[in-house]
Parts: C-alpha cells; sequence; structure tokens
C-alpha cells in the first residue's frame, strides 16, 4: 500500500470516528426533546423525533460498518510490513512455535492495536460531549461522581486483570512447545495453565458483569432527589440518565477492554521476542 494511500484511510478512519461521534452527541441532546414530546403526549414532534433518531442511526451504522472495513484495510498493512520484518530476519525457527507466532501474532496485533486506538479515541470525544450535556442541565459535581466512579471500577479491575498479561503469553509459549513435541508432560502444562488462566479470567468477567449492571442504577439513583422535587422535566431526566450511564461507560473503556489489552500485551511481548518490533 503507498505511503498517500495510507495517509488517506488514516484520514478517512480519523472522520469517520468524528461523524459517528457526532452522531452519538446529537442524540445524547436528542433524548430530552423525544422523552418531553413523549411525556406531553405531542404526537407529531414525537413522530418527527422519531424520524431523526432512525436517519442518524442508519448512518452511524453506515459509518461504523466502513470505518471498521478501514480499519481492517489498515490492519492487513499493518501485519504484512510486521510479516516482510519477520521473512527478512527469519530467526523464528529458533524459538519454539516461532512459524505459528509470525503467523498469528503478526495479524493479531495490528487488528487489536487499531481497534483499542480508534475506541479509546471515540470514548475521549464522547466524554467530553456527554461531560458538556450534563453540565447544561445540572451541578459540576455530577460529573465529579460519575467520574470517581469509573476510576474507581478501573483501578480493581487492573488489580484483577494483572496476571491475565503473563497467563496469556504462558499460554502462547506451552501451545507452541505441546504443538512441537506432543507428549504427556507438555500437555499437562498446557492443561494447568489453561485452568488458572480461566480462574483468573472468571474474576475479570464477575468483576465486569456487576461493574456494567450496577451502572445501569447509578444515574437514576443520583438523580431521584432532583426528578421527584420538580428540579428538571421527565425529558431532562432521560437524557441526562442516558448521558451519565454513557459518561461512565465510556470512562470505563480500560475496564472493558482488559481482555483486548491483555492480548494486545502478550502479542507485543512475543513479536518483540522474535525482534520484529
Amino acid at each position: 500500500m503507498k505511503k498517500f494511500k495510507l495517509k488517506y484511510y488514516l484520514i478517512l478512519l480519523i472522520l469517520f470516528s468524528l461523524c459517528d461521534c457526532g452522531i452519538g452527541g446529537f442524540i445524547g441532546f436528542w433524548r430530552e426533546w423525544y422523552w418531553q414530546a413523549l411525556s406531553n403526549k405531542q404526537f407529531y414532534s414525537w413522530l418527527l423525533y422519531l424520524g431523526e433518531f432512525s436517519i442518524a442511526a442508519l448512518l452511524s451504522c453506515l459509518l461504523s460498518g466502513y470505518g471498521n472495513y478501514i480499519g481492517n484495510i489498515l490492519g492487513l498493512y499493518y501485519r504484512t510490513k510486521l510479516t516482510k520484518i519477520a521473512l527478512t530476519l527469519n530467526n523464528h525457527p529458533e524459538i519454539e512455535g516461532g512459524s505459528q507466532r509470525v503467523q498469528e501474532d503478526c495479524n493479531v496485533y495490528p487488528q487489536l492495536l487499531i481497534q483499542l486506538s480508534t475506541g479509546l479515541f471515540k470514548s475521549v470525544l464522547m466524554i467530553g460531549i456527554f461531560i458538556l450535556i450534563i453540565f447544561i442541565q445540572l451541578p459540576w459535581y455530577y460529573v465529579l461522581i460519575s467520574l470517581s466512579y469509573a476510576l474507581l471500577g478501573t483501578f480493581l479491575a487492573s488489580k484483577i486483570a494483572s496476571p491475565l498479561i503473563k497467563l496469556n503469553y504462558l499460554n502462547q509459549v506451552v501451545e507452541a512447545k505441546f504443538r512441537q513435541i506432543l507428549t504427556k508432560i507438555n500437555y499437562k502444562k498446557v492443561h494447568n495453565n489453561n485452568r488458572i488462566l480461566y480462574k483468573n479470567l472468571k474474576y475479570l468477567q464477575y468483576f465486569q458483569s456487576f461493574y456494567n449492571q450496577i451502572t445501569i442504577i447509578i444515574p437514576h439513583i443520583l438523580l431521584l432527589f432532583v426528578y421527584f422535587s420538580g428540579k428538571i422535566s421527565f425529558g431532562v431526566f432521560m437524557q441526562v440518565a442516558s448521558s451519565i450511564a454513557e459518561l461512565i461507560n465510556n470512562l470505563s473503556f480500560f475496564i472493558n477492554s482488559f481482555d483486548q489489552i491483555n492480548k494486545l500485551l502478550s502479542c507485543r511481548k512475543r513479536l518483540k521476542e522474535l525482534e520484529i518490533i
């Protein structure tokens, strides 16, 4: 892929991400108008807002789908670059399962890197948008509470997930040895490492499920007083509740992506061993 074409794809990916976030921001503001029209039984206004949402959702799907395609093309370019380096070095036969590492890691690493980078970029933009919506409707400390909740969750998740980086790496090593030499001893190493890996992964998945379920009700608890005291309308309640939930969700990017991050770091470590990166 020529350099100018690569830059073209990178610019397109950034533009599509910006447009997708813009649509997400529009829907964030749209929620107040939609729920207010529904609450006031304004049928024609409700129908208009429903049409606006349908168009926005369709555009978001198109942008997201084509954005993923561009991301995959960029990943394929990076994979080709890494593979060329690996073939030039030709040092993979010296490491157990080296050929398999080149084939698998040179494919997985670029895809994960682009997915996580794009996801993080979008999350940062969406955080700014939803902070703005909350600031317009509510005092600043509602943002602070959401931020504190997400930071605490991220800290706890990082502690639970930290052993997975080493275990994912070891899993690839023992699997490679077992493919190379099929013996009971090598399979026992595979079996034991997988059991430990699954056990630690279970703890992370428990926490992620619990955290995401609690996140659903947190906004409603925060807004109960201001809503029942009549300080905000039903439309604003629904808008801000969704905005707080979206803000927490985007602030929790690392919590929901720990498994992918661990795989990325494991791939990077193996590629460094092969001196490809």
